[in-house]
């Protein structure tokens, strides 16, 4: 019997092929937003790291183009999941973000920061979940791996407001711009 998390993350990874699929190859120079999608490994760290183990990332965005030389907006959803432990299955964090992009000029090198609305889902063992929405921030940095700026990862933290503990994690991501 699939969970809800099951049926969250087959959406979300139903959704991500279904943009990398439909992305007209001339968007690029079509279109003043460029489309990307992500996705990697979270190391949960405080309260977070104590319950659980290494969680997965997936994510898709959409950045504008540059409003000022290298500066630039960009929107994200993501969907990070871990496994719990003990009475705890697992915690999944939904989220959309906005974060103000720096691009070094001539470097490949960038860095993010923004705030983010997270839905956090705890499922226990005892098949009771919960569930809050809080705000968040993440920041971080990254690499663009080809001159055409198609290939990037990029490290963050990731601080999401929940209510009687503390949720922190590192993604640390692979992505492909289109």
């Amino acid at each position: 019997m699939m969970t809800r998390y099951h049926h969250l993350a087959t959406f979300a990874i139903a959704m991500t092929a279904a943009a990398v699929c439909a992305a007209p190859r001339v968007a690029h120079a079509q279109t003043p937003v460029r489309f990307s999608v992500v996705g990697g490994l979270s190391l949960p760290i405080g309260d977070l790291g104590n319950g659980t183990d290494l969680g997965l990332n997936l994510g898709v965005r959409g950045e504008g183009r540059p409003l000022a030389p290298g500066w630039a907006f960009r929107g994200d959803v993501s969907y990070d999941r871990y496994d719990g432990r003990g009475a705890v299955d697992a915690y999944s964090y939904l989220a959309f973000g906005a974060n103000l992009v720096h691009h070094e000029p001539n470097h490949g090198v960038y860095e993010f920061g923004g705030l983010g609305v997270y839905n956090s889902r705890v499922a226990f063992a005892s098949s009771v979940d919960r569930s809050d929405t809080n705000l968040g921030v993440q920041m971080g940095a990254g690499f663009e791996l080809t001159r055409d700026h198609r290939l990037f990862t990029e490290v963050g933290l990731t601080s999401a407001f929940t209510s009687g503990r503390n949720s922190l994690w590192f993604p640390v991501r692979v992505g492909f711009r289109f």
